[in-house]
């Protein structure tokens, strides 16, 4: 029988690791970060003027930059406005994604979904009033992965409602139609909020998650059965 060496084990184990991701470079960095700029200023300017009224000058000027350094980062204005609508849509896929594995219970969980999306849609509510306004300018790809991140927030959403119904802490009739509901109820605060309103975005935030707790009954009375 061979024997191997405590040196031997030590280095199998080592060519066993998987490589160390390396950290991002000082130039990827400031890649990064002139890339975000770009998109802030490109998000503002959809916003305030439309898709088709902002033309590549337009942000060029406004970031005070030739337009060679968007066209090194973003092949053309289509792509700037699928990053934009793709934002705040990515961030609600993660969250709910997140969410399905996180300890807890579908309570708590839920809690977590609904006040999270409701502050990243508050964050990024220009980037939403872009996507819902021009989303007829998105190439193919983009509209595609717009619904990819749609559909993946509502599955995890659905997935954890029907935990809860399972565990007996929900009480929901059709977990479907309460997906929508809770989906669109935080989506749309883009719409009314107001940044000098009463309320703070955490506030705004709690108050939903509670309207999204009572609407799933947390096991209480159904209530009347539908009519079929």
């Amino acid at each position: 029988m061979v024997k191997r060496t405590a040196s031997q084990g030590t280095g199998q184990r080592r060519a066993q690791r998987r490589p160390e991701k390396a950290a991002p470079t000082l130039r990827d960095r400031l890649l990064m970060a002139k890339r975000e700029e770009i998109l802030r200023v490109a998000a503002e300017m959809f916003y305030e003027d439309g898709f088709a009224r902002t033309s590549m000058d337009d942000i060029a000027a406004r970031l005070a930059v030739g337009k060679p350094s968007i066209y090194a980062l973003f092949e053309s204005k289509r792509e700037l406005l699928s990053e934009v609508c793709n934002r705040t849509t990515q961030y609600a896929a993660a969250i709910a994604g997140e969410a399905a594995v996180r300890v807890g219970s579908p309570s708590t969980r839920l809690r977590h979904i609904v006040e999270q999306l409701c502050l990243r849609v508050i964050e990024g509510r220009r980037h939403l009033s872009v996507l819902f306004r021009d989303y007829k300018h998105l190439p193919p790809e983009a509209l595609g992965e717009l619904a990819e991140n749609f559909h993946a927030f509502n599955r995890s959403l659905g997935a954890l409602l029907r935990e809860g119904v399972e565990t007996g802490e929900f009480t929901v009739q059709d977990p479907v139609i309460v997906t929508h509901a809770i989906s669109g109820m935080g989506t749309w605060i883009y719409a009314w909020y107001r940044p000098e309103g009463p309320l703070s975005p955490e506030e705004i935030s709690f108050q939903m998650a509670d309207l999204a707790l009572r609407m799933v009954k947390l096991g209480g009375d159904p209530g009347p059965t539908a009519p079929e």
